[in-house]
């Protein structure tokens, strides 16, 4: 049997049918990426318009919660080179400024930090640091202390009670739990808003100031109120039993957050407690338990020396100058104030934390025009009770709030509440939104006509009202 060897063999291509099909390939390949440059240019001269030679947006395809990251980030450090580039200014001019040029300034507080720096700058340094209190130099004497030195360059400017607005507080009247509201509110927000309304500076000095005043609430509602609090032993402890509760709060050590919260929650009075610095003579808050904040935050100023911020906080108005005269006569009795505010709330509120919570000087008025009614117009009065410790000194600022509708409001405390919403100056009014509701409010109390429209419940320079203008003089 034959093979036909040439029809196994296989026939090597041509080389120039390989080369036409490489061409042919380049030729494609060149045509089609040449299209899709045609049609991306298309595409671009379409979107953008024609523009071709400008700077195109980038688009941020992250997330949401890693761009607010990054953004708070960057404010932070912006926020903190623009703070120290600040304070190098600011403490290589002081050494330099005269006492006129540091006159022309229209800052207050500004005026009393150049001070208080150019005071420090003369004091002696050392190579130890005691950090201020003088507790690693106790044989070395003062060249002049400060409770001398604030004497000789800001001289006190009251001779008694009434210059500061004070009087003397019943010894009976100083805490109270009979309000069944108030009490239910102070357990809700304590429930929802714990660690704002319970704070306290770390260290011995805040403790020993907290459970000093503890003693002194126990004692008082012990004798004050003695069919429901009692003291007792149990187990060899002190404790302060509560008949209605059936509960009982140790009154020995530890102290801390823990007697706050038992203080915030038996009665329905706040408490501040204030220390004064013995370098600085400064009053500085150490601790505090506010369940009723009338327009500004505890977790803010806890730390901080009253004069730093007493026109942040509405209610501190001349507080320095209150403690200054409390702690100038240390054998005297309690003493009370009262500071009014206006805000708006429903007839019926059952939301606690709107009506009695308020953080922020904002929230006194709902932002609605038509809440500006009688019905709805709230006097929001605080009673401020001021006492000294004992064995700290430290000074403890009681508060009890009153909220009660405008209608509800017997004569004398509504012509009482107008005389003080006209001794107000022009920055407290401000901040307390005289402008806003003033007409409403001191309308009703002289019964004047009720403003209807937005425009009038601003008080402006072409109101040609003689009545109206009045009510602000």
């Amino acid at each position: 049997m034959a093979y036909n060897h040439t029809s196994s063999t296989i026939r090597p291509q041509d080389p120039a049918a390989l080369v036409s099909f490489v061409l042919l390939f380049i030729v494609v390949g060149t045509f089609f990426g040449w299209c899709c440059c045609v049609g991306a240019w298309l595409a671009r001269l379409w979107y953008y318009d024609g523009q071709l030679h400008r700077k195109f947006p980038k688009y941020d395809i992250q997330p949401q919660y890693i761009r607010e990251r990054l953004a708070r980030e960057e404010e932070k450090r912006q926020r903190e080179s623009q703070k120290a580039v600040g304070f190098r200014r600011f403490d290589r001019d002081v050494s330099t400024m005269s006492f006129e040029r540091v006159q022309q300034f229209e800052s207050s507080s500004l005026r009393q930090r150049i001070f208080e720096s150019k005071r420090i700058s003369r004091l002696p340094a050392f190579e130890q640091d005691d950090g201020g209190d003088g507790s690693e130099f106790p044989d070395m004497p003062v060249d002049m202390p400060a409770d001398e030195y604030n004497q000789q360059h800001f001289p006190q400017r009251y001779d008694n009670l009434e210059d500061l607005g004070l009087e003397e507080l019943a010894h009976d009247d100083w805490l109270s739990y009979h309000n069944k509201k108030q009490m239910t509110a102070r357990d809700q927000i304590l429930e929802d808003f714990r660690e704002d309304c319970i704070q306290m500076r770390p260290g011995r000095e805040a403790e020993d100031a907290c459970g000093e005043l503890w003693q002194e609430v126990a004692k008082f509602l012990a004798t004050r109120y003695p069919a429901r609090f009692r003291e007792q032993k149990e187990n060899g402890a002190r404790m302060l039993y509560d008949n209605n509760m059936k509960e009982s709060h140790p009154l020995d050590e530890p102290y801390g957050w823990l007697t706050l919260d038992t203080m915030a929650r038996l009665v329905r009075e706040d408490f501040c407690i204030f220390v004064k610095s013995p370098f600085s003579a400064q009053y500085t808050l150490l601790a505090g338990a506010t369940c009723f904040p009338s327009g500004w935050r505890l977790r803010a100023r806890v730390g901080y020396s009253v004069e730093s911020q007493q026109e942040a906080v509405l209610p501190w108005e001349r507080l320095p100058e209150i403690l200054s005269y409390i702690d100038g006569h240390r054998n005297s009795p309690r003493y009370k104030r009262h500071v009014a505010f206006v805000q708006t709330s429903r007839p019926h509120e059952v939301n606690f934390s709107k009506k009695y919570f308020v953080q922020e000087s904002k929230d006194f008025f709902s932002g609605n025009i038509s809440f500006l009614q009688p019905e709805t117009l709230h006097a929001r009065i605080e009673q401020q009770m001021f006492t000294m410790l004992p064995t700290s000194g430290a000074i403890v600022l009681t508060t009890r709030v009153e909220i009660e509708p405008l209608v509800r409001m017997e004569e004398y405390a509504l012509r009482r509440l107008a005389k003080d919403i006209r001794s107000w100056n022009a920055d407290i009014a401000r901040l307390k939104g005289r402008d806003l509701w003033g007409r409403a409010v001191l309308g009703f109390i002289e019964q004047f006509p009720m403003a209807r429209d937005d425009e009038s419940v601003v008080m402006t320079e072409y109101d040609e009202d003689d009545r109206v203008k009045k009510w602000f003089t």
